[in-house]
């Protein structure tokens, strides 16, 4: 089968897929909305997005009309069985314009979850999930939210997260952690994902003495957080790196004690599942998105959204406590293995594509 897959050049997920995809046997083409801004070994790619056009950065959704040509091109060339476009508020728009008969969209979370609301966006939504052949979610709340917003037909609907790939992340053994108070964050710097919460309770755990030192490693938007770190004087606290190549993920995981994330949506957090896989401790919101990987108080933390106080007695809690990280550690492992892992989850999307091609 030859699949092409539709993207943003900044999100990793298109070439998560790709990779695995290959690794089953099929033939892969990359397609991107704006500059590659990772490595593609061995996939070929193009951009077919207006020069100097970045998702991030622009304001107006009507420059991804500009895409829809360039895309139109690349299909009639490279001729795909399946075109797969991740994220209903970009790539799926533009995939399911590009008058492919067997698009497939992927509703990644924060794509539905941010404009659900506005009333232009939910109609674009619906037409999109009645257009494609094939609508993934990669959560259970995620596809109930389009099977009653948007009407989709559950037959039409996969559950899938994206998943890790769990021969790459591999399982760190409680002993060889810092076991030092490195608490590690993933996520960007977007308002999506509440960073300043998380800023607010290290500002916390220093005036309470509990020896903690934070790292975040994404550069999406960090002014915001930097400027926050520096008014609440943690800045001896607080580290911020350049981020990290897919590489480099496994040691970036095994530096750490604790993994935070204060999302206030999600669908399935590619980067919880990550630390799950490594026995990374979560200390995570408590959203409908992790609720079914995180069993509070066993595997994991939970703390109300926004809540800064909440999390740095959680984070203490989680910091003063190495025996129940060291027990959660291979619970979380497994449970990424047996939901979580991303060539059986990859495996799923292919049986879902031949479907699509015997109909």
């Amino acid at each position: 089968m030859r699949i092409a897959v539709l993207t943003h050049g900044s999100s990793p997920f298109g070439a998560h897929y790709g990779r695995v995809f290959q690794a089953l046997g099929h033939q892969v083409d990359l397609l991107s909305l704006s500059q590659v801004e990772f490595e593609t070994p061995g996939m070929p790619y193009r951009v077919v997005g207006p020069e100097e056009f970045h998702p991030r950065a622009t304001a107006s959704r009507l420059a991804y009309l500009r895409t829809i040509g360039p895309v139109r091109r690349a299909i009639r060339e490279i001729r795909p069985d399946i075109l797969l476009a991740l994220y209903l508020s970009s790539a799926g728009l533009v995939g399911c314009l590009s008058g492919h008969p067997r698009v497939v969209v992927s509703a990644l979370g924060s794509d539905v979850n941010t404009r659900i609301d506005r009333p232009l966006w939910r109609g674009l939504f619906r037409w999109e999930c009645r257009r494609a052949c094939l609508v993934h979610a990669v959560s259970e709340p995620l596809a109930e939210t389009l099977r009653g917003r948007f009407g989709v037909d559950p037959g039409r609907i996969l559950v899938a997260p994206i998943g890790v790939d769990t021969r790459h992340v591999t399982l760190v053994a409680p002993a060889s952690r810092p076991n030092a108070g490195q608490v590690l964050c993933t996520r960007a710097h977007l308002p999506l994902y509440d960073q300043g919460t998380l800023v607010r309770a290290m500002a916390r755990l220093k005036v309470r003495g509990v020896p903690a030192r934070l790292t975040f490693t994404s550069t999406k938007e960090v002014e915001r957080t930097r400027g926050l770190v520096r008014d609440l004087g943690v800045e001896d606290r607080v580290t911020f790196r350049e981020g990290y190549t897919y590489e480099e993920l496994p040691a970036v995981l095994a530096a750490a004690d604790v993994y935070v994330s204060c999302s206030r949506s999600d669908g399935t957090s590619q980067s919880l599942l990550e630390a799950m896989s490594s026995g990374l401790f979560p200390v995570v919101s408590d959203i409908p998105a992790n609720r079914p990987w995180i069993e509070d108080g066993r595997s994991g933390l939970l703390f109300p959204v926004g809540d800064d106080s909440a999390l740095a007695e959680r984070l203490a809690e989680a910091l003063a406590m190495p025996e129940r990280r060291a027990a959660a550690s291979p619970i979380n492992r497994q449970t990424v293995l047996e939901k979580g892992d991303l060539v059986t989850g990859a495996g799923r999307m292919i049986a879902a594509f031949e479907k699509c091609l015997r109909r």
